[in-house]
């Protein structure tokens, strides 16, 4: 018997304080009852019955509180485009010296925005820029590509099996 989503938001407190109190019998009894009920399996019933339970008042929020928003983005982005895609090793001692070049173009930036920039670690540049580098085409690291050409001057210079002598 399947029950309302009001009546499943009443029980499941209830049940998970008393689920936490109990023994092993008790905790057994009380797994039955659960399945019996809400029509879960054993094995979900106690992922379900163990889980803490939410804060009041909305969903909790996880993980650190987010420090580079958008507007961050928005200029290291533009930045990492124009230095040709460096890795964010390089990039980061390099938004020094290019930040004067981007506000001369787009306009001062905010005090509290231009810190946020420059204080921002390799790290951090890399995990927000990962969006963006999957996005654009991958540069290579080399301008030269394996010709033809190339290949004939690599030949001519030392054929393969002759001697020095």
């Amino acid at each position: 018997m399947k029950m309302s989503r009001a009546t499943y938001a009443e029980l499941l407190p209830v049940l998970t304080e008393r689920y936490g109190r109990r023994g092993r019998q008790a905790r057994g009894r009380i797994l039955d009852e659960f399945c019996e009920q809400f029509g879960y399996s054993r094995k979900h019933a106690i992922e379900v019955l163990r889980a803490k339970l939410p804060a009041p008042g909305g969903r909790p929020r996880s993980g650190p509180v987010r420090v580079y928003d958008a507007d961050v983005l928005r200029v290291t982005k533009a930045l990492w485009l124009a230095s040709d895609q460096l890795c964010g090793k390089r990039l980061a001692p390099a938004l020094a010296l290019w930040l004067p070049f981007y506000e001369a173009r787009e306009g001062r930036l905010p005090v509290r925005l231009r810190r946020k920039v420059l204080a921002i670690s390799p790290a951090t540049l890399d995990r927000l820029l990962a969006p963006a580098r999957a996005a654009q085409p991958r540069r290579g690291l080399c301008g030269t590509k394996p010709g033809s050409l190339l290949r004939t001057q690599i030949g001519c210079l030392a054929p393969l099996g002759s001697s020095g002598a």
